[in-house]
This record gives C-alpha cells, sequence and structure tokens, in this order.
C-alpha cells in the first residue's frame, strides 16, 4: 500500500490496493486530470449562467428573513472532511417552496466543484460518522454530485460506489453526465462481477 494512501487513513485491502495501482497509471492520471478540467469549465460556465439567480436567491433570503446558507460536512477524497454549502430557508414559507420547486437549493454545490472539493460524476457523499464511508476504493475519489448509486437509488449502496470506482472511465462520467445513468450503471455493474 503506498505511503500516501496509509497517511489518509485508507485501509489496506485488496480492492482499495487494486484500484489505487489503476488510478495511478499514466493512461488513467491523463483521464482524471480531463475529468478535473471538465468538472473546472462546466462549472464556471453553469456558475457564469446561473449568477443572476443566486444573486436574487440571496437578495430574496435576506429580505424574507428566511435564513440564507446551511453548511454541511461531507466526507471528500482520501476521507478529508468537506463543508458544503446550500441555500436553506424556512420550510413553509414562500422562498423555501420556491427554492425546492426551483432546485436552486443546491447552486452553491458548484463552488465546491469549482474548488475541486466534490466533482460532478463520483461516488456518494457521506457523512461523517457512517462506518461504511470511511473505507473501500470509495475514498480514491472525490464525491460526486451524482454517481451510479444515487441514479439507480441505492443511497446506501457503497458496493456501487466501490464498483465505480474500481471501473472508473471519463467515458461512464459523461455518460451519467449526459442522462444515460442506467446504461452507464450497468457497465459499472458488470466490469465488477
Amino acid at each position: 500500500m503506498s505511503t500516501r494512501m496509509m497517511e489518509h487513513g485508507l485501509h489496506r485491502s485488496p480492492d482499495v490496493e487494486r484500484a489505487a495501482e489503476r488510478l495511478a497509471r499514466p493512461r488513467a492520471r491523463a483521464a482524471l486530470l480531463a475529468k478535473r478540467l471538465l468538472d473546472t469549465v462546466l462549472a464556471l460556465v453553469l456558475l457564469v449562467a446561473v449568477l443572476p439567480v443566486l444573486v436574487l436567491v440571496l437578495l430574496m433570503l435576506g429580505f424574507a428573513g428566511e435564513g440564507m446558507i446551511e453548511r454541511r460536512t461531507r466526507l471528500g477524497r482520501h476521507g478529508r472532511s468537506v463543508v458544503l454549502t446550500r441555500f436553506q430557508a424556512l420550510p413553509g414559507g414562500a422562498v423555501g417552496r420556491w427554492l425546492e420547486r426551483a432546485g436552486a437549493r443546491e447552486l452553491p454545490l458548484l463552488l465546491a466543484v469549482l474548488r475541486g472539493r466534490v466533482s460532478f460524476v463520483g461516488p456518494r457523499m457521506v457523512e461523517p460518522g457512517t462506518g461504511s464511508g470511511h473505507t473501500g476504493p470509495r475514498r480514491l475519489m472525490a464525491p460526486g454530485l451524482i454517481g451510479p448509486a444515487q441514479l439507480r437509488g441505492g443511497d446506501a449502496d457503497t458496493a456501487l460506489d466501490d464498483a465505480y470506482v474500481e471501473g472508473w472511465s471519463l467515458w461512464r462520467d459523461l455518460q451519467l453526465l449526459a442522462g444515460r445513468g442506467p446504461a452507464a450503471h450497468q457497465s459499472v455493474s458488470k466490469s465488477s462481477s
């Protein structure tokens, strides 16, 4: 096991070592760099596109006195804590209902993608203290806003996250981003069998 993996508290297991070796290969490293570049460009484009909405939401929340920002801690790559923000409003309030309907609560997560804390596609985000999130290949990659486990409805299924990392490819990420999640998930499942 690499010293770096041990520094980050990743448990020594054949699955983790195999996935780490695969991700360390030059071709995989180049693909991971392309993934990061794609995340950065897409986050920038989306942030510019939704900037007026972000400003409007902040103004609405400020005037309505319904709160502003909620901070949540999740586990990131190598089990590091990542603080994520999203808009917060009273559930019964007009602004809160609008945020839910418009799906605007999660817009601040684009900043976390831009900073490299999370990715658009990756393993599920896990709260600290939930045992299954601390181990396995899933900790080798940054968590994602979407991934096979979320698209399949298996939020508690760590095996889906591990299979995603073990069989990761940029092509599968692009399929998931394009909304072809079930097809992409099937290929992930087959690669782990």
